[in-house]
């Protein structure tokens, strides 16, 4: 277990930032490799470490922006409004259609591929020529409904707000910055919502032990990729991560039809 624990703590600070979808691949790996799914819980578990590795990586950002850049603040709230209020509204909808039975697995390839072509033109036609101080309240909350479509599996939050923000005209690198800003708030809250409720359900030892180990290795892996990301869309495009969407979509795709 440890090592299922350790593996799907990687690959939620790997896909959580990188534009691949963490949800989509927190549902699909278990099911490749024939173990049970851990379940909604592990999964708020994980999204916190993620969360604590935004805002280990961006405290000076936030420090400053609290202090001293209100206009960002503000945008920055307003943006995290569509994707909370969808997700507090339509929690047990989205968990029953795209979180439960094996149609799920195939709801978050599709979505992956559809998602992937979206974001792929919208990378290659933006104009990026805008910083984050460019933002309007109408440029945010174009990027707050892109964060509330990434609930459903396979769009990716990082994806579909980055994407949001070229259309903005933001350049990848800023797009990226904001999107990861905006997305500290809702995943921290939505983490701590679920987990409070997993703790009033008086979890065993080993799954708090199980959910602690996994926050630290999403956590800790989660800031290296923060890092690494935004020094890479100084000078890259998208492109290898929507080559890897779409190849990792068609393997599933392609078990589910053999299975």
């Amino acid at each position: 277990m440890i090592g299922l624990v350790i593996l799907l703590g990687a690959v939620q600070a790997l896909t959580e930032f990188l534009p691949v979808s963490s949800s989509a691949h927190l549902l699909i790996i278990p099911w490749l490799i024939g173990v049970p799914n851990p379940g909604l819980a592990f999964d708020a578990a994980l999204h916190i470490g993620t969360s604590i590795a935004l805002i280990w990586y961006f405290w000076a950002d936030f420090k400053q922006i609290v202090q001293e850049r209100g206009k960002l603040l503000w945008l920055i709230l307003i943006a995290s409004i569509p994707g909370g209020a969808v997700g507090f509204l339509g929690e047990k909808v989205i968990d029953s259609i795209f979180h439960e039975g094996s149609a799920a697995i195939t709801i978050a390839a599709v979505g992956m591929l559809i998602a992937t072509g979206i974001i792929w033109w919208i990378d290659q036609t933006a104009q990026q020529k805008r910083s984050i101080d460019d933002l309007s309240r109408r440029d945010a909350i174009l990027i707050g409904v892109g964060q509330a479509l990434a609930l459903i599996p396979g769009v990716s939050r990082s994806g579909s707000t980055i994407a949001a923000g070229l259309l903005t005209g933001l350049k990848r690198d800023q797009a990226a910055r904001f999107s990861f800003l905006i997305g500290t708030p809702i995943a921290l809250g939505a983490g701590l919502y679920k987990f409070l409720g997993l703790l009033n359900s008086q979890p065993s030892v080993g799954e708090v032990v199980n959910m602690g180990l996994g926050i630290m290795v999403s956590a800790g892996l989660g800031f290296v990729v923060i890092r690494w990301l935004l020094k890479y869309l100084q000078s890259h495009d998208l492109k290898v991560f929507l080559m890897y969407r779409i190849g990792f979509a068609v393997l599933v795709l392609l078990l589910v039809w053999i299975r």
